[in-house]
């Protein structure tokens, strides 16, 4: 019997349970801060044990983690350094959908001096993204073919029959990290070239373009020039990971980004005050229509559909952005009968030993089931189920402090996850 613990029970608890269940011998816990939330899945999965822990609490921690196998964590990233101490000192493997982090590199020795397996980045971006560019670069590799361009865009976003509102955008979890992330600052490489982008300039920067039939647009995700070495692709003169969103998204968010709508620092809310008086209190101005005159025509619409400018009352929150959040959950929230979609999208420029060139684009589109998985928590959560499995049956060799960008763990995974309908189609010019 092999025990498995998975900490945090949200939307991709679900699908990670039930594709760890196919394995009888499995034994699965499912622990969350919210009780409530793993009674929602231990409902439909009767034969798993539920039950709350504080993650932050490495008593109750090394309590929970000591006599399993693996570890699979779906907690906020700032929880994993500690798990992963204890996942070391119990000599215990750990899976996480999260980006690797210089807090989790600093274990990597520790990690590997215990015998055990810590991969990070195994969800859907980071994760099935390494798994499918590793496979064409190792290919092109193997025929002595060179990478001079990598782009690589992803975005979960909603089905095309259910983009009904003037953002583009609907939220099937917290908005805020989604939110946080557009302040951060981007770093790429184009013809060489090392291009910063300031997070107060990100939504600026976003470009249309057409994917799959899609009218869509792109921003850059966080750091790319560092892929050069993680993928093995020293001779790429553009190296770029983005975003993807419906196009006008990117220029409504930055609307609110210049009315202070997204300032994550602490204020104190007045009680009882409308959105418009709000917006107006946060601009330092005399009166709305100054700010609506600021606006361009499809901001103003899309702001005003939101509520931003109505009679509402403001929720009692930390920030702004926390206030805002809260707003758009509200608004932009998925309902039962509603799906999403993710779209990934990698496109390549392959020089060949003849010294010619050729491009290919694999995509992969997944469109979320009514009365099933989203595609969000299906393409996050089944790799990671997937790659715990493999730890488990001792099928992949590495130890320590690893991502997925090796064959023993991109091969299997791709292989199964082409068994559950999610499978990119390439296209070469």
């Amino acid at each position: 019997m092999t025990r498995f613990l998975v900490l945090g029970a949200g939307f991709v608890a679900e699908p990670v349970v039930e594709y760890l269940s196919r394995n009888k011998s499995n034994q699965i816990t499912l622990a969350d801060y919210d009780y409530a939330n793993t009674q929602k899945v231990s409902e439909k999965y009767p034969h798993i044990s539920s039950l709350q822990i504080d993650v932050s609490n490495k008593a109750d921690l090394i309590n929970l983690i000591k006599d399993k196998k693996v570890v699979l964590s779906l907690v906020p990233a700032p929880f994993h350094p500690l798990i992963a101490q204890v996942c070391i000192e119990q000599k215990v493997h750990l899976v996480t959908a999260s980006y690797e982090t210089e807090v989790m590199r600093d274990l990597a020795q520790q990690a590997k001096d215990a015998g055990i397996v810590i991969l990070n980045e195994i969800g859907l971006d980071p994760g099935i993204d390494h798994l499918s560019a590793m496979e064409i670069i190792d290919k092109a590799h193997e025929n002595d073919e060179e990478i001079e361009s990598f782009t690589s865009w992803c975005g979960g976003i909603p089905a095309p029959d259910d983009n009904d509102n003037p953002l583009g955008y609907k939220f099937s979890w917290e908005p805020r990290g989604a939110l946080m992330a557009l302040l951060n600052d981007a770093v790429y490489l184009q013809d060489d070239e090392v291009i910063k982008v300031k997070g107060e300039d990100l939504l600026l920067w976003s470009k249309p373009m057409q994917i799959s039939g899609l009218a869509l647009e792109g921003y850059p995700n966080r750091e790319s020039i560092s892929y050069k070495k993680t993928y093995g692709i020293e001779s790429a003169k553009t190296i770029l990971r983005g975003t993807l969103r419906y196009q006008g998204f990117s220029q409504i968010i930055q609307s609110a980004k210049s009315l202070g709508l997204l300032n994550p620092e602490s204020l104190i809310i007045p009680k009882g005050i409308s959105w418009r008086d709000f917006v107006v209190l946060l601009n330092s101005k005399k009166d709305l229509n100054e700010i609506l005159e600021s606006l361009d025509e499809k901001s103003h619409h899309a702001l005003e559909w939101i509520g931003c400018f109505s009679d509402n009352t403001v929720e009692n929150k930390p920030s702004a952005l926390d206030a805002f959040c809260a707003l758009l959950l509200q608004k932009l929230s998925y309902q039962k009968c509603e799906k999403d979609m993710v779209i990934l999208q990698h496109e390549f420029v392959i020089k060949k030993s003849d010294g010619s060139r050729y491009n290919l684009i694999s995509v992969l589109k997944q469109i979320g089931e009514v009365d099933g998985y989203s595609a969000m928590a299906k393409t996050v959560g089944y790799p990671a189920a997937m790659a715990a499995q493999l730890i488990a049956d001792n099928k992949i060799a590495n130890k320590g402090l690893i991502l997925p960008v090796t064959k023993d763990i991109y091969q299997p995974i791709l292989a199964l996850l082409k068994n559950e309908g999610i499978e990119f189609q390439e296209n070469r010019s």
